[in-house]
């Protein structure tokens, strides 16, 4: 059995490796906000994004619940962001 010591060391090491992660994924969140922004084609992108979320769902279906929540807000963020770039004037 682990001491509290080694508890605590493995504890450590989630959180900076965690703490690590959410700086790569924030990382990744930027550059694809300028990707939407950017694309040249806003009314495209909208109509292959609407055809995968689905598909990106039926993926998952396994995932553990709190899993598929955060995956469900990441994809509504970027479909908000989507459709917000294919449609400026609202």
């Amino acid at each position: 059995m682990p001491t509290t010591s080694e508890l605590l060391h493995r504890l450590d090491n989630c959180t900076t490796e965690l703490e690590a992660h959410r700086g790569y994924l924030k990382a990744m969140e930027y550059c694809v906000r300028a990707l939407i922004i950017s694309h040249p084609d806003p009314a495209s992108l909208t109509r292959v994004w609407e055809g995968i979320v689905p598909r990106i769902f039926d993926n998952h279906l396994e995932d553990s619940a709190l899993s598929a929540a955060a995956m469900r807000q990441g994809l509504a963020l970027l479909t908000e962001q989507i459709e917000a770039a294919a449609h400026p004037e609202r």
